[in-house]
């Protein structure tokens, strides 16, 4: 008689829950969100390291290039945001304003080039850190695609 109580009051909150629309939260239009609860770049990162195998200490200096990849890339967004501005304000003059497009061109360059410099600097550190059985198995995960492995 005490379990069908409580059962019956989880039942009931849960459907409160449902109604009130908290399961999106968790729950997008695609399947888990990234982030909290869902299967994000921590999960996806976690399992392709265990699938190599790695030490502790290698898993450190991946993590730590890993970061500093996505710092200096989320810095460089900063550089980007002001492109629709420039473009409305090439758009908005009486003539199209060349000049101005082809300062954001030469600002995307700049960025594109900062980020590859960094992507290499993060490629350089993940490839000495490896032993040449491990860089043989990730090199045939990126090759295979994300979604062979994002279950291992």
């Amino acid at each position: 008689m005490f379990g069908f109580l409580i059962g019956t009051a989880c039942l009931m909150g849960l459907v409160a829950v449902a109604r009130r629309g908290h399961h999106r939260r968790y729950f997008g239009y695609g399947g888990f969100r990234r982030g909290r609860g869902g299967f994000g770049g921590r999960f996806f990162l976690r399992r392709v390291l265990e699938r190599l195998d790695t030490t502790p200490g290698q898993e450190k200096v991946i993590r730590e290039a890993i970061f500093d990849l996505k710092e200096e890339a989320y810095g460089l967004r900063g550089d980007m945001r002001s492109t629709r501005t420039d473009l409305a304000q090439a758009l908005r003059a009486p003539e199209l304003d060349k000049e101005t497009i082809d300062r954001v061109f030469a600002k995307h360059d700049e960025v594109i080039e900062k980020l590859r410099a960094s992507l290499l600097d993060t490629a350089e550190k993940v490839h000495t850190t490896l032993d040449e059985q491990q860089r043989k198995q990730l090199a045939d995960m990126i090759e295979s695609g994300p979604h062979r492995y994002a279950g291992c």
